[in-house]
């Protein structure tokens, strides 16, 4: 009796590389970003509300290469449930990792407004964090959603990139969805981040220009300028790493023979970098993270330093002697 769910692969060899490469990437991001979810959680970070926004693109980066890792197990099983599941995983997570940091160019600049009547009605419950909250649940809805015309019309599976995700899409409803809800949507979020960057280096310029700048001022004003330079990574790294993959798919869509797999597998070797270098980007330009980080890795040395001389610094007893 045949398993129905063993297909076999257009190019073994490269699956098995590629499932190599994708581990490698795993085994070096997943730890960042959990790293960056566990710092998000102590008092010190916490009490800023964008880190509400971090943690998703975190948790978003780290779901990535979960789903990526999974390609080694294609390459060994060529079980074609393994890459469904991938599928879905690479589609839900890649899509929120690159629209969430418009939640973060929004959400920073709407806590930087004093006077909220100046904010559009729709903005105000963003200063607060339940409304921050609230903005990153419609992302998730979103995301976890979108598949669903994909996968109730079995749509996922080895599209012709020799990758797991949307094969091909043979109506035009389904065509039409995808070109709004995925591609309008990816392009919206683009938009509305360029928009609030925009409207963050205004502010930054004026506040600059004051003579009267108190510390908590200056201090509000690093952390901005930060954000921003942690906005145009995150927007950068993509663009360099994604694109061309998505070129050559489009490509393929339409001229399915156009190259080999290998040579399709190529162009994906590089999607899961922006999710690797997310956290460390996070850590670079986000102060409150950098000082608990070092915090965390102080206490450790003090624990550490205790647990291997218990006695240092305690004074010394000297034995009575018997008379």
């Amino acid at each position: 009796m045949t398993n129905t769910s063993i297909v076999a692969d257009p190019d073994p060899g490269s699956a098995i590389w590629l499932g190599i490469v994708y581990a490698v990437y795993a085994t070096i991001g997943i730890p960042a970003n959990l790293l960056v979810l566990v710092l998000s959680m102590t008092k010190n970070v916490r009490i800023h509300p964008i880190n509400i926004c971090i943690i998703s693109i975190a948790f978003a980066d780290m779901m990535v290469l979960v789903s990526c890792l999974s390609s080694i197990i294609w390459a060994l099983t060529n079980d074609i449930r393994v890459c469904k599941v991938m599928g879905v995983g690479i589609y839900v997570f890649v899509v929120m990792s690159m629209t969430l940091p418009s939640c973060l160019s929004l959400c920073r600049y709407v806590g930087l407004v004093r006077d909220e009547q100046e904010l559009h009605p729709m903005l105000r419950p963003l200063r607060r964090r339940k409304g921050i909250l609230a903005l990153n649940g419609m992302f998730w809805a979103y995301g976890l959603l979108f598949n669903l015309p994909f996968i109730l019309t079995d749509r996922m599976g080895l599209d012709s990139l020799g990758f797991c995700g949307v094969v091909e899409i043979n109506s035009v409803l389904l065509w039409a969805y995808y070109l709004v809800f995925v591609i309008s949507v990816l392009f919206g979020a683009y938009i509305v981040t360029f928009i609030f960057y925009r409207k963050l280096s205004t502010w930054v310029q004026t506040t600059s220009s004051l003579m009267t700048a108190t510390s908590h001022t200056n201090e509000t004003l690093a952390l901005t300028r930060n954000i921003m330079r942690m906005i145009r990574w995150l927007l950068f790294v993509p663009f360099v790493f994604y694109y061309p993959a998505v070129v050559v798919q489009m490509a393929l869509r339409i001229s399915p023979n156009l190259v080999s797999v290998f040579t399709a597998r190529l162009f994906v070797i590089t999607l899961p970098i922006p999710h690797l270098v997310d956290p460390f980007i996070t850590l670079f330009f986000v102060k409150c993270y950098r000082t608990t980080l070092a915090e965390l890795i102080n206490g450790g040395r003090k624990v550490f330093k205790h647990s291997v001389h218990p006695t240092q610094g305690s004074p010394m007893i000297m034995p009575q002697s018997s008379v």
